[in-house]
């Protein structure tokens, strides 16, 4: 059993999201997130990698999460791909968007190049500067990261940018020098609602271009 979440639009864009949750499964807050999108135009796919479990406990989220393979990970997402498709939308027009724990997911499947037309990582913790993994990377990349986030060293975040630069890679890459981890989930803490109205626009923008949404 899993918990997939399919929310279509009213008014379609032609446009898909494959969204990852964050270590928490896929909760109120992830649906919130694909409502929006789909109040936007796209069709959405929230995607349920711990087969219809959530949690609010950190420690129960962490066995969750290590719990995942890759292998499965990355199968999964490319299911939802081949899902929007059933509903009409090429893959070319479909992102892969994830957050946290989906974000290293979202970053896992940019560089097996699962064939959606691009990809973006909110603070993936996974994220690597090794040119041998940025190489693999086919499609454009957007990455939004807080100053803040002691998961993810700021120096490593430049290294990302810079590498993909080096290597010729489509990327745009963002830090928000005053938001924390997780700052785009106001169910949470460290919610930064300016970071996280910021981040929305340009995450917007960047799958207008790339998806080449009209």
């Amino acid at each position: 059993m899993n918990n997939d979440y399919l929310v279509k639009p009213k008014r379609a864009n032609g446009a898909g999201v494959v969204l990852i949750q964050e270590w928490w499964g896929v909760n109120q807050q992830i649906k919130g997130v694909a409502d929006r999108l789909a109040g936007e135009g796209y069709f959405v796919l929230a995607v349920d990698l711990y087969e219809g479990k959530i949690t609010e406990r950190p420690e129960e989220a962490e066995e969750m999460k290590n719990a995942v393979k890759d292998e499965f990970a990355l199968r999964r997402v490319g299911e939802a791909i081949e899902k929007l498709k059933s509903e009409g939308i090429a893959p070319a027009k479909t992102a892969v968007w994830g957050f946290c724990f989906g974000g290293s997911v979202a970053f896992k499947s940019a560089a097996a190049d699962l064939g959606a037309g691009a990809y973006v990582i909110y603070y993936g913790s996974m994220v690597t500067d090794d040119k041998a993994v940025l190489a693999k990377i086919q499609k454009p990349i957007l990455g939004i990261f807080g100053g803040q986030d002691k998961a993810i060293p700021q120096l490593l975040v430049e290294s990302f940018q810079k590498n993909l630069n080096e290597l010729g890679k489509t990327n745009e890459i963002y830090v928000y020098p005053e938001a924390d981890h997780a700052f785009f989930n106001e169910e949470r803490p460290k919610y930064n609602a300016a970071a996280s109205a910021d981040c929305w626009g340009k995450t917007l923008a960047f799958f207008k271009k790339h998806l080449k949404i009209s």
